[in-house]
């Protein structure tokens, strides 16, 4: 195609015909100019597509992170819930000597008093999008804001979470040991026989009405108390955040 327009140029020139001459050669810029523009256009258009296929693919990774995080949190929370429900009963037979349950009943409450109900601190989605920089893949801003404020909320949740852990690992999981064996209380589980054959009946006998009446105890359940309540209310701004954030990714997703 070059040769054929320098062809023409040589032509007008031999001929003398230099205005038709300069006109042609103007024609030819500007149509190798549009062809430049049109090959650009395309290009960016290319990877404009992909940079699109690339966005579809993280937000549909992020849609099931954040479901099942969201699935995490939700369970956690009823088992926090369920927890203060024992420490209630704990404080109230603290309160009320005369008062009485069951061994079995006794069994479970102080079973979950050796739990923190902890979420798990890692989200490699959310430290991949920060590490790897693709956390600008995402055109959304609502979306991308509330993806950068995600760490923020959960490290406030799981810094009240660690203090937490900290209470029941070193406060009452040591004083509960004093008075109730913990092989009783996994022994009251149920649980499917192992070729350890566990679960056997602790000769050490239960001490109930000392543990109920250790000051110590009643505070550091109180304490728990306290802490869990805050991890629920944490919890639920996180759930919220979930939320919404899987609201914007499907709206997204719906888009392409």
């Amino acid at each position: 195609m070059i040769k054929f327009f320098r062809k023409i140029r040589q032509n007008l020139l031999m001929e003398n015909k230099t205005g038709k001459y300069f006109k042609y050669a103007i024609g030819e810029i500007i149509l190798v100019v549009i062809g430049i523009l049109i090959a650009l256009s395309i290009n960016n258009w290319n990877e404009e597509r992909k940079l699109k296929t690339e966005e579809q693919e993280l937000l549909a990774n992020l849609s099931v992170s954040f479901k099942s995080k969201l699935n995490e949190l939700e369970n956690k929370n009823v088992g926090r819930a369920e927890n203060i429900t024992g420490i209630n009963k704990l404080l109230y037979l603290t309160s009320n000597p005369n008062e009485t349950i069951g061994e079995r009943e006794m069994y479970n409450i102080l079973g979950d008093m050796h739990t923190w109900y902890s979420v798990n601190e890692e989200f490699r989605i959310i430290d991949m999008l920060f590490s790897s920089g693709k956390i600008n893949t995402i055109s959304n801003d609502s979306l991308k804001f509330k993806l950068i404020s995600w760490p923020d909320i959960m490290e406030e949740m799981l810094e009240e979470q660690r203090v937490l852990q900290d209470l029941v690992t070193n406060r009452i999981n040591p004083l509960m040991n004093k008075y109730v064996s913990l092989t009783n209380i996994v022994a009251s589980y149920n649980l499917p026989k192992t070729q350890i054959e566990a679960h056997t009946v602790s000769p050490f006998p239960n001490d109930f009405s000392g543990l109920l009446s250790d000051r110590a105890f009643e505070s550091f359940i109180s304490d728990k108390k306290l802490y869990l309540i805050i991890n629920i209310r944490d919890s639920e701004a996180l759930i919220e955040s979930a939320k919404s954030i899987l609201s914007l990714i499907n709206q997204e997703l719906k888009n392409d």
